[in-house]
C-alpha cells in the first residue's frame, strides 16, 4: 500500500491559520451574502469542500468562507481567460 499521502500530509500540513490568510475583499463578502443556499452549494462543489472545512477550522465565518471561494474562483477564471488569450494569440 502506498502511503504517499499519508506521509505528505505529515509533512507539509496546511497552516491555514486566520492570521496568515488575509480577510476577503469587500466587494465577494457583499457577494457572498447575497448568494442563495443552493448557490452556495453549487460554490463549494466547484471550489473543494476541503478548502472551505479548512477555512471553518481555521475560525473564518461561513460568509468569509465563501466570499474567500468567490475571489479563488475569480483568480481560477482570470487565470483561464489569459491562457485562453494566449491560445487564440499563438493560433493566429
Amino acid at each position: 500500500m502506498n502511503d504517499f499521502n499519508t506521509e505528505y500530509a505529515a509533512t507539509f500540513p496546511m497552516m491555514m491559520e486566520r492570521e496568515r490568510i488575509r480577510l476577503p475583499k469587500d466587494e465577494f463578502l457583499e457577494n457572498a451574502n447575497a448568494l442563495s443556499e443552493s448557490a452556495s452549494n453549487d460554490l463549494v462543489g466547484r471550489i473543494g469542500r476541503h478548502f472551505a472545512v479548512e477555512l471553518t477550522q481555521a475560525g473564518f465565518q461561513e460568509v468569509e468562507v465563501h466570499a474567500l471561494m468567490l475571489e479563488r474562483e475569480e483568480e481560477q477564471l482570470d487565470e483561464w481567460r489569459l491562457n485562453m488569450t494566449k491560445l487564440h494569440r499563438d493560433l493566429d
